[in-house]
């Protein structure tokens, strides 16, 4: 096979525009395991949602406490975040992310050994910090090694692993504290990402300082001379100048913020106000949480061909998936009655909602020159998390205390399914601007194509 050829046109994609970058088997290998590293980071963070209705009988919790549990882990996943990409762009994605998954898997175990709330919280945060490097290593790896055509559907399949491994988190927990008591569940989901991260550790990747390599590199050389581009930290910051990146950080947040509380307090909802026992409302969550591992990448191979002609579409898409999750979720934890027809209803918001994810997570690898992408998409994994993961599970649970935990629910993803709507149609005005403007900065030309 012949070395990727680095030339952009359209998107400022960074690896292999036609071609696997290491090689298609080669490729795909190292990809298998930054996705079940995906499964087990997951796995790790979501597991508490099937605990807390164990952990609230044992220490007598409320229900903000037990929402700041998940909002610790993502306190320490933005605090730690940008260091880490630094690490991720002078150092290697690959190892980075495989020591990451290292000390979350340590540290997810160690919450097994809590004796009181305070030690938990204290353990769910280094989680967080563990994984607060993995996403943007493993996305821009994913963008540098894929070729153009793949590279939504990469990121799909890839995203793809976090519903898998919430659901086995989810259905594993409920059944190993209904079985052998919540504490053993720590250690049994969270040891397996050892064992991923070793094996991780040694898989292929590019360096950092130049991403043009093999005969693509010699090509352009012949052609063009050398390109050199500035690294400095000033430099990535001026991404945040970009209006439609900006508003597709947005958008990642609101995802977060109408997903992450129902999924984390689905189980508790489900036991509070149906009566389900542990086991049986943790399978039940488990179950809708693998609907985006269908949903996500069927939307990334959409969206790979339709923007292949109209570039727009995934956001004009976004926006109306967006707004219709938001009907549903206006009425299915408070207005419908009976659980199976919420559990239908809230089966199709999840699966709509999903293929619209991977939209806002390309556009933090094609807005940016490829030395900036793990950056970018830092900023994404922070803004998702500060604005949604964080503040979601605690808001809700702050309304829960006050008003009951079906509102809260009907609350929080409504209004953040609403303004991830304004967020895409703003983005709209900007996109293709902002998209000319990145590819002639770096000399190339934006491919036509309808708008």
């Amino acid at each position: 096979m012949n070395g990727p050829d680095l030339r952009t046109a359209g998107i400022a994609h960074p690896g292999a525009l036609d071609g696997w970058l290491f090689g298609r088997r080669r490729t795909l290998r190292v990809f298998s395991l930054f996705a079940l590293l995906m499964i087990f980071d997951f796995a790790d963070r979501m597991l508490i949602a099937a605990l807390l209705p164990a952990i609230r009988l044992d220490w007598h919790i409320t229900d903000a406490q037990a929402g700041l549990l998940n909002s610790a882990l993502t306190f320490g996943m933005i605090v730690f975040a940008f260091p880490v990409a630094l690490a991720i762009d002078r150092w290697s994605r690959v190892k980075t992310a495989a020591l990451m998954g290292g000390v979350w898997s340590v540290a997810g175990a160690l919450g097994g050994v809590a004796a009181s709330f305070g030690p938990l919280l204290v353990a769910r945060a280094v989680v967080g910090i563990g994984e607060a490097g993995y996403a943007p290593a493993a996305y821009s790896w994913i963008a540098a090694a894929f070729p153009r055509r793949h590279l939504q559907l990469g990121l799909g399949l890839f995203s793809a692993g976090a519903p898998v491994g919430m659901a086995l988190g989810v259905a594993g927990a409920g059944y190993i504290a209904q079985h052998y008591g919540w504490r053993h569940a720590f250690g049994v989901v969270a040891l397996p990402g050892l064992l991923v991260a070793a094996l991780l550790y040694f898989g292929a990747d590019y360096r950092s300082g130049d991403l043009l390599v093999g005969a693509a590199r010699a090509d352009r050389r012949d052609r063009e001379g050398p390109i050199r581009v500035s690294a400095s930290l000033s430099s990535r910051w001026r991404i945040l100048g970009v209006p439609s990146l900006l508003f597709s950080f947005f958008m990642s947040g609101m995802t977060m913020m109408q997903s992450v509380p129902v999924f984390y307090f689905l189980p508790t909802w489900l036991n509070r106000v149906h009566h389900f026992p542990l086991q049986k409302a943790s399978l039940l969550t488990s179950v809708l949480m693998l609907l985006p591992v269908v949903g996500t990448p069927l939307g990334g191979w959409i969206m790979d061909r339709v923007t292949q002609r109209y570039r727009r579409a995934k956001l004009v898409y976004v926006a109306v998936a967006a707004a219709f999750c938001s009907v549903l979720n206006l009425s299915i934890f408070h207005f419908v009655g009976g659980w199976q027809m919420q559990y239908g209803l809230l089966a199709i918001s999840i699966l709509v909602g999903s293929t619209a994810v991977t939209a806002p997570m390309s556009m933090t690898q094609e807005l940016v020159h490829p030395r900036g992408r793990a950056f970018s998409a830092t900023c994404g994994v922070i803004a998702s998390a500060a604005l949604g993961s964080m503040p979601g599970p605690w808001i809700t649970g702050l309304l829960s205390d006050r008003f009951g935990l079906g509102l809260a629910l009907t609350v929080v993803t409504f209004v953040s399914g609403v303004l991830m709507v304004c967020a895409a149609l703003l983005a709209l005005r900007f996109y293709l601007r902002d998209l000319g403007k990145t590819a002639s900065a770096h000399g190339h030309t934006l491919a036509p194509a309808a708008t």
